[in-house]
């Protein structure tokens, strides 16, 4: 009897999960969990294929800000092919692009989409914007745009982020994982000129949770 009870728990709970998608969390085993190898080659071959990269029409992180190619962050393989067969401006990475790339582009696409993108720009020694609401527990993919001519050091002990460098005109990202604890979490720019350079992440409940990968509104 206990069995049979189980059985229909299980039954209810798959049902739910398929009327219902999004409510009940995927559960991921050892077996799932994202090839990194795999995803450090897609975004690899996102910035360098054929010369100028997927990031040259699609943006460096996929958010389709280059204005070319369309928002991609989360796109799957199968949208990833058919667009390269199809779309004449792709024209520039056929050939040039086997079926493991292809997969290894898709699983990188798809790693991006896990992930809340967050950009922010340094320039003259100040951040735009300094500030930005998050979702507690959300993962968040940081990116600094280090305008300046110089390299810059950073460091956030309250982000749990150990010092790093951005040379200058360069784009640096990385991920961090926003605590359940609401609070104000910064990132500092250790040899910027002036006072009170840093970022600042505010981890709120008020935030828009992060439901993954959708095309950011245009204001």
């Amino acid at each position: 009897m206990e069995k049979e009870t189980r059985n229909v728990i299980a039954g209810l709970a798959a049902l739910f999960s398929v009327l219902t998608p999004g409510l009940i969390p995927e559960v991921r085993s050892a077996d799932t969990q994202p090839d990194m190898k795999l995803i450090e080659k897609g975004r690899t071959l996102w910035l360098t294929v054929a010369g100028v990269g997927c990031a040259a029409c699609h943006g460096r992180f996929g958010e389709g800000d280059v204005g070319i190619g369309p928002y991609n962050r989360g796109v799957g393989l199968s949208k990833i092919q058919a667009a390269i067969a199809t779309v004449e401006q792709m024209r520039i990475v056929r050939g040039k692009l086997d079926m493991q790339d292809i997969e290894a582009v898709a699983a990188y696409n798809s790693w991006l989409g896990q992930h809340q993108l967050v950009k922010t720009l340094l320039k003259r020694d100040r951040f735009d914007p300094s500030t930005v609401d998050i979702y507690p527990g959300t993962a968040v993919q940081v990116a600094i745009n280090n305008s300046g001519q110089s390299p810059r050091k950073f460091v956030g002990p309250s982000m749990e982020v150990a010092e790093f460098e951005i040379p200058g005109r360069t784009v640096h990202d990385f991920i961090w994982h926003a605590p359940e604890q609401e609070g104000a979490y910064t990132l500092r720019c250790t040899d910027c000129q002036g006072q009170n350079q840093e970022f600042t992440v505010n981890v709120r409940r008020s935030a828009k949770p992060y439901r993954g990968p959708e095309k950011p509104e245009k204001k």
